[in-house]
């Protein structure tokens, strides 16, 4: 169906900031403060960070919200349960392409995480999306920080020299969701 009704637009928009200093939780980037603390407590040496934003559009959005009008809440269902999981793998394409571009600047990649995550305050969406591009892309947050498209997610991706080991699969391990949830 997503295929058939050409549902996803995958897109992705990343920009890598050098970090001009670092005051507490607070990370100077490119004329810009973002207030990270899980990036600004890691070992090593952050100098800089990647903001990285993923979407899949809003046609899919669109097609889950008719089929649940529809009363066609399992196809509903489904169709964002599949929307999630293409989103999260588009996001792991994103993360690997900044992690091969930073290798090839000498930089070794760190934690990762997104607003709204332990570490990354949800007030701090719209300063990720703006050091991303976001804009290219056509997608915004709204005043609350929830973003449109829907299916589109930002994160922040701590980048230097001696970091440490980047923990296993952060974005569930933070998730409020995690013992419930069905896409893991």
């Amino acid at each position: 169906m997503i295929e058939r009704e050409d549902l996803a637009a995958p897109a992705i928009a990343y920009c890598i900031v050098p970090v001009s200093r670092v005051i507490g939780a607070y990370i100077e980037l490119d004329g810009m403060t973002v207030h990270s603390p899980g990036l600004t407590d890691a070992p090593g040496e952050l100098q800089a960070v990647a903001a990285t934003v993923c979407t899949l559009g809003a046609a899919l959005e669109r097609r889950i919200s008719a089929l649940f009008a529809a009363r066609r809440r399992s196809l509903a269902l489904a169709l964002d349960d599949i929307g999630n999981e293409l989103l999260f793998r588009l996001a792991d394409r994103s993360i690997g392409t900044i992690r091969r571009r930073a290798r090839r600047e000498g930089l070794e990649s760190g934690i990762e995480a997104s607003p709204g995550d332990r570490g990354v305050p949800l007030d701090q969406q719209a300063t990720v999306l703006v050091l991303a591009g976001a804009a290219r892309i056509a997608v915004s947050a709204s005043g609350t920080s929830m973003l449109s498209p829907v299916k589109s997610l930002s994160i922040l991706i701590a980048l230097g020299r001696g970091l440490g080991p980047r923990p296993a699969p952060g974005r569930c391990d933070s998730c409020p969701s995690r013992n419930r949830c069905r896409v893991k």
